[in-house]
């Protein structure tokens, strides 16, 4: 509560200056703002319906809430584009100095604004030739050739005229234009402020046409871009397609390739029946020549005679042919299989007409009729014979499936890379053709995201278009002095809020107590404000006959042969210790009471020994039954005080204005002087205070009117009080 209590003084205490100084402010913001310019505002209502709108599949645009957020965003977003609003300058432009009027305020601007651009114009450098763009025929032909004169250069008339701060033209002003979509609508509403009705209008009149086209042009423009560019990219990749598939054909037709996969696993099937063959083969060939090799240690010397006979060689060898021709003409992948059946038997018929002429040549050489074990020799050579044709027809067999074999591993060396070849061709037309697929797709996309740009596009309307205002939007006057007033208020309050908590003079109890950690006994009033002069004794002497009774108390266990001693203390010189002494000594010589007072400029000497080491008072002064002894020190800055003389003390008081600060320096003495005292209390006293400080100890000081009444219990928060007999009334 004594924050609270604070604060309302402090209140009080900057009172004036949040008083005069806000409402010197407010004067000059109401004489500042008089001539304050008049602004027109003019408003449109666009309908996009791109919420509500359909696609070209016949889906509702809400359906897709990002989307249409975005698409709302974008649309907003090329209504106030930089190439937008350059554009909408610069037909503004044409349009103004095509219809404007020097004397005369028309629909399109009004004779001053006009008079300035005008002049702005004329008195440029190319004000020749800035005159000769204008065609007043025709705006467009007046907006191209604006159009062909401007050049990214500052000293461009056109080019500066939008970049730099022109009211009417510029980027800056243009910005202002406002567009915000109502609530989740399809409405946009687009407003603008100017103070030239004319411009207002046709500010946003120029820019319903110009962002429409603007739209167009940039959806348009980048989907015809994206048709473009899927259309030659499926050209190229269609292309690409029809030369790898007429490579692959022509590949095909070099190696003579019907069907690569069929053709190759018929050869895997015949390499496979090749191989059993040639297994049953060999294992015919080793048993018939382990037969034969038998049957030949059985026959002996007419093996001999049998192998030294040319004609039966002879036979044999064309039995070996005649073997071997038949075995490939059986093979199953012969070239001549089913064309030469005939010539196979007769091929047969000469065999079988050979082995029996080897037969009879070899009856020929049998010498004795049995074999030592009783066997028959000519059933033993018969054997042989047959064992010897088996031989020969198993080595023919042998020998042309190995043949065949290595026409076939010919066959896989041939077909090995073409495979390869041909799965990379392929590889390559598939890949192509799915790109080709991929880029039909996208441009198929492509054409139907263009249609239902169409349709959307074609729904952008102007639903309310801007009207000529004829009355200005009401000025913002009564706001700004109202800010100037309230900002001047915190301004001020935030400076003393600051300087207050920075600031170390005294002021009050609650300050003095915290910067100082001693406690505050009372306040005595400075000098009054004019209107309060009058009643400065009667103040003094209520604030004096405070201090008697706040000291008074103190003055116990009085000594034998020596009055109540009060020391009068201070940190600096002029803190009025003398003016307080003599206030007292008035009031209690007045009161009866023996009041003798010791100064340290009058009565002693601060610089001899008898008062630097005195051990009683008596050492300074010879008492004379006197009531109360009031000793007035010097400065504790300068001087230092025996510790006697201050436990000698009833009371130690340092005194010290209300209106200087508390440093360091006062606080290291006290607590010196503290530290000096054994069983005594050191206390402050305030001087030279405020009224409503004094107040806090005193009650209310004189004068004793209604308005005095009401400020002392504010400051006291006496909200609710009620006073029935009051002791001033």
């Amino acid at each position: 509560m004594k924050y609270l209590l604070y604060a309302f003084r402090f209140l009080y205490r900057i009172r004036w200056w949040l008083i005069i100084a806000p409402i010197l402010i407010a004067i000059a913001a109401i004489y500042v703002t008089k001539n304050l310019p008049r602004t027109y505002e003019v408003k449109a209502t666009v309908y996009t319906g791109i919420v509500s709108g359909y696609t070209i599949e016949g889906e509702s645009g809400i359906s897709d809430y990002i989307g249409v957020s975005n698409a709302m965003d974008n649309l907003i977003n090329i209504i106030q584009a930089e190439n937008t609003l350059k554009r909408v300058s610069y037909r503004l432009y044409a349009r103004n100095m095509i219809h404007g009027d020097l004397n005369n305020d028309n629909q399109y601007i009004t004779a001053s604004s006009f008079r300035e651009i005008y002049g702005r114009t004329k008195n440029n450098k190319d004000g020749a030739a800035l005159l000769a763009l204008i065609d007043s025929t025709s705006e467009e032909k007046t907006f191209q050739n604006i159009l062909k004169y401007e050049k990214q250069d500052k000293d461009n008339f056109i080019y500066g005229l939008f970049y730099w701060n022109h009211p009417h033209y510029c980027y800056n002003a243009l910005k202002n234009i406002r567009v915000s979509r109502k609530n989740n609508s399809d409405l946009l509403e687009i407003s603008y402020t100017s103070n030239d009705p004319g411009i207002a209008y046709n500010t946003l009149d120029i820019l319903m046409k110009e962002f429409v086209n603007e739209y167009k042009e940039i959806r348009y423009g980048e989907t015809d871009k994206v048709i473009a560019y899927f259309k030659a990219e499926l050209d190229r990749i269609g292309a690409e397609l029809r030369i790898a598939e007429d490579s692959l054909t022509n590949y095909n037709i070099e190696k003579r390739v019907i069907n690569y996969y069929d053709e190759t696993k018929e050869i895997a099937a015949i390499n496979k029946e090749f191989e059993i063959r040639e297994q049953n083969a060999t294992l015919e060939l080793n048993s018939a020549k382990t037969l034969k090799d038998q049957l030949e240690a059985r026959m002996g010397n007419n093996l001999k005679q049998i192998k030294n006979n040319i004609d039966f060689i002879n036979k044999l060898n064309k039995v070996s042919s005649l073997t071997g021709v038949i075995s490939e003409m059986k093979s199953f992948n012969s070239e001549e299989e089913g064309t030469k059946a005939n010539d196979l038997s007769s091929l047969q018929k000469q065999l079988d007409n050979t082995a029996k002429e080897l037969s009879e040549i070899s009856n020929q050489y049998i010498e004795n009729k049995y074999t030592k074990e009783g066997i028959s020799k000519s059933a033993v050579v018969s054997q042989w014979l047959d064992q010897v044709l088996l031989y020969e027809k198993a080595k023919s067999d042998l020998q042309v499936i190995q043949k065949n074999r290595r026409e076939l591993n010919n066959k896989y060396e041939f077909f090995a890379p073409v495979g390869s070849t041909i799965k990379r061709k392929e590889r390559n037309i598939n890949f192509t053709e799915q790109n080709y697929l991929s880029v039909l797709k996208s441009y198929n996309e492509a054409l139907m995201r263009k249609k239902n740009l169409e349709m959307t596009s074609a729904t952008l309307k102007v639903l309310n278009p801007p009207a000529f205002p004829i009355q200005s939007q009401p000025t913002k006057r009564k706001m700004i002095v109202i800010i100037a007033f309230l900002g001047s208020i915190m301004l001020i309050l935030g400076f003393f809020i600051l300087l207050e908590l920075v600031d170390r003079t005294l002021h009050d109890k609650l300050r003095t107590e915290l910067f100082t950690d001693l406690p505050v006994i009372g306040a005595f009033p400075g000098k009054s404000l004019i209107k309060y002069r009058n009643y400065d004794k009667a103040v003094q002497a209520i604030a004096t006959k405070y201090l008697s009774r706040a000291i008074l108390p103190y003055l116990i266990n009085k000594k034998e042969k020596l009055p109540f001693i009060i020391n009068f203390l201070s940190t600096e010189g002029g803190d009025g210790k003398s003016f307080l002494i003599n206030e007292l000594i008035k009031y209690w010589g007045e009161a009866g009471l023996n009041v003798k007072s010791l100064k340290w400029n009058e009565d002693f000497n601060i610089y001899s020994s008898e008062y630097l080491i005195a051990n009683s008072i008596t050492d300074l002064y010879k008492t004379n039954n006197e009531d109360i002894l009031l000793v007035e020190h010097p400065e504790l800055k300068s001087n230092n005080i025996s510790t006697k003389l201050l436990n000698e003390a009833n009371l130690n008081i340092i005194i010290v204005r209300a209106t200087r600060g508390w440093k360091d320096s006062d606080s290291i003495l006290v607590d010196k002087i503290s530290n000096q005292l054994i069983d005594k209390k050191l206390v402050i006293y305030l001087n030279k205070a405020e009224r409503y400080v004094v107040e806090g100890y005193t009650g209310m000081l004189p004068p004793y009117n209604t308005y005095r009444k009401l400020i002392y219990r504010l400051l006291h928060l006496e909200l609710t009080a009620k006073y029935e007999n009051s002791e001033h009334s």
